[in-house]
């Protein structure tokens, strides 16, 4: 039984009682059929709202996850990021490790001949200390600004 109809079947158990409608008790007990009716319209109407609600959301959600798919194959179609991090495969010679977060990031040699760069990760500023000899035959280091201060 749905909410509204048992407000009614209420209200029809206290009109089968055949109550005096000048007593105080049977206009306590009408008010609070009337109330009670009128909380049952209201709750209906608040489910309807809800429905809907939820109806728009699973359509933005839906519509936000095209336009995630859509950015995302654009953002990894495009080429010439100068973060680092986004470098294809074929642009990719070294690979650095952040020493703060962890973050693997690729970088091509016009990347690493910057001597340095922010983590895309944590924004730790990595600085590269490396030796002409070290690009042939082996991925370059990072070091935090303050080890390579240091030095």
């Amino acid at each position: 039984m749905k909410i509204t109809e048992k407000a009614a079947y209420v209200k029809g158990l206290v009109d089968g009682l055949e109550l005096d409608p000048k007593d105080k008790q049977t206009k306590v007990f009408k008010a609070l059929v009337d109330l009670v009716n009128e909380m049952a319209e209201e709750i209906v109407e608040l489910e309807q709202c809800y429905d809907d609600v939820c109806d728009q959301v699973d359509a933005l959600d839906e519509d936000l996850s095209g336009v995630e798919d859509l950015l995302y194959d654009e953002y990894e179609d495009e080429e010439g990021c100068d973060c680092g991090c986004c470098s294809s495969d074929d642009d990719t010679a070294y690979e650095v490790t952040c020493p703060t977060c962890g973050m693997t990031i690729g970088l091509d040699e016009d990347s690493l001949n910057d001597g340095g760069m922010v983590c895309p990760g944590c924004g730790e500023n990595l600085e590269f200390d490396y030796d002409e000899d070290e690009l042939d035959d082996q991925p370059a280091s990072a070091d935090k600004d303050e080890e390579s201060a240091e030095d």
